[in-house]
C-alpha cells in the first residue's frame, strides 16, 4: 500500500476512529485500525467486537493494498506532525509516514489477525436530521443505568412507531424520554456506548443520518462514515406505566433560576446529593442542610397550582435535565413526596424527565 494524502484528512479520519479502541485489551489486534484503499478513497476501519467504525478520507492511492496498525499511537503521531501532505507505505512490517523533514515507522500486524465487520446493509432503514437526533441522544443517555447486571436498562430504548422516534433510557431511579420525527417501524436497544458515539460524530461531521436494523444489530451511516453496532437483547421495560396520569401540583418556573439554585445549594449537600423543593404560593424553595457544612435557601419565584408540598429529590439527577436546555421555563408536575417527579420544558411535548423523590 502507498497513498498521499493531507495531515488534516487523516487526522479528521483517524479521530473518529479510535476513540473506540480500549485500553484494557486482551487481544493485540483490537489495538490496531484496519487501513485499506478502497474506491479511490483510504478507509480507516476499528472495532471493540461491540462497537465497529468505518470512516472514509480522501487521498492519492499510488499502489493499492491494506496493513493495520496501533490506532492510538498513529493518531497520537498524525497530531504532532505538520499540516502538509503526507505519505504513507509499507515496508516489510512496518508503516512508514514522511513528509518532508521527517520519517517514522510503526509496526504492523497481519490483515488476517483483524475482526471481521459486517456489512452496513439492511431492508428496514430510516433517515434522521442530524441535530435532532444529537439531541435526543443527549437528552436521555445519561439517564441510563451503569449496572451490566441489568444489560436491558444499561442500554438506550428506540422505538420507531406512527412516524415518530423515541428514545427512553431509565436507570430505576429516574427516566429521561425523548421524540423526534422518524418513518418506520422498529423496537430496539441500543448499547449506550454505541449512542455516544453516534453523538459524538455527530458533532464532528453534521450529515443527514441513515439508520439500519437487522435482527441483533444496528447500523448508522453518517456521510462517509459507518457505525455498526450490535444490540441488547432482551425486553425494556414497560416504562410507560410509572408516569403518572395525574397530578396534585403543578409549577413553572424559570429553568435559569432553578439551575442556578441547585448548584449553590448542592454544595451543601456533598454527601447526601438532597435538596428539598417546597412549592406553595407563588414560589419554590429549594434547601438543603448538611451537619458539618452549613445550610442554604434559595426562593424563586413560580407559578404554583394545586395543593401545597414539598419533596426531597437527587439534586444530580435534576441538573441532569436542566443541562439539556437552552433557556426559557420548566414545568415540574407533582403527586406527592412518594410518586414521581416529571419535569417537561413549557410548551413542549418531545421531552419528559422523570425523577423519583428520595424517601426519608
Amino acid at each position: 500500500m502507498k497513498i498521499i494524502c493531507t495531515q488534516e484528512n487523516l487526522h479528521s479520519g483517524l479521530g473518529i476512529a479510535v476513540k473506540i479502541i480500549s485500553a484494557n485489551n486482551t487481544l493485540p489486534i483490537l489495538n490496531n485500525i484496519l487501513l485499506k484503499t478502497e474506491n479511490g478513497q483510504l478507509k480507516i476501519s476499528s472495532t471493540n467486537l461491540e462497537v465497529a467504525i468505518n470512516t472514509k478520507i480522501r487521498c492519492k492511492i499510488e499502489e493499492q493494498g491494506q496493513i493495520t496498525v496501533g490506532g492510538k499511537t498513529l493518531n497520537e503521531l498524525i497530531n504532532t506532525l505538520p499540516n502538509e501532505n503526507l505519505e504513507l507505505y509499507t515496508d516489510k512490517n512496518n508503516l512508514v509516514i514522511k513528509t518532508e523533514s521527517q520519517e517514522f515507522k510503526i509496526k504492523t500486524l497481519p490483515v488476517e489477525e483483524f475482526p471481521l465487520i459486517p456489512e452496513t446493509q439492511s431492508n428496514n432503514t430510516t433517515s434522521f436530521e442530524q441535530e435532532k437526533l444529537k439531541q435526543a441522544i443527549n437528552q436521555v443517555v445519561f439517564s441510563a443505568s451503569q449496572n451490566q447486571t441489568q444489560p436491558e436498562i444499561s442500554g438506550i430504548y428506540l422505538s420507531l412507531k406512527g412516524g415518530e422516534a423515541r428514545f427512553a433510557a431509565t436507570d430505576r431511579y429516574r427516566l429521561a424520554e425523548a421524540i423526534i420525527p422518524a418513518e418506520g417501524l422498529a423496537e430496539v436497544i441500543i448499547p449506550q456506548k454505541t449512542t455516544l458515539e453516534v453523538a459524538r460524530i455527530l458533532s464532528l461531521r453534521p450529515e443527514k443520518v441513515e439508520v439500519g436494523f437487522s435482527e441483533n444489530q444496528i447500523f448508522f451511516t453518517i456521510g462517509q462514515t459507518d457505525v455498526i453496532s450490535r444490540l441488547v437483547d432482551g425486553q425494556y421495560p414497560d416504562y410507560k406505566n410509572i408516569i403518572p396520569d395525574n397530578f396534585n401540583s403543578t409549577m413553572v418556573v424559570e429553568k435559569n433560576k432553578l439551575q442556578n439554585a441547585l448548584k449553590a445549594n448542592a454544595l451543601f449537600s456533598q454527601n447526601s446529593s438532597s435538596v428539598r423543593m417546597a412549592f406553595a404560593g407563588g414560589k419554590l424553595t429549594i434547601s438543603s442542610e448538611s451537619e458539618g457544612l452549613g445550610s442554604g435557601i434559595v426562593d424563586i419565584q413560580a407559578k404554583v397550582e394545586g395543593e401545597e408540598g414539598s419533596l426531597l429529590l437527587n439534586f444530580k439527577y435534576v441538573l441532569d435535565f436542566l443541562a439539556q436546555l437552552q433557556g426559557g421555563s420548566v414545568v415540574i408536575k407533582v403527586v406527592n413526596d412518594t410518586s414521581p417527579a416529571v419535569f417537561v420544558p413549557e410548551g413542549r411535548s418531545d421531552y419528559l424527565y422523570l425523577v423519583m423523590p428520595i424517601k426519608i
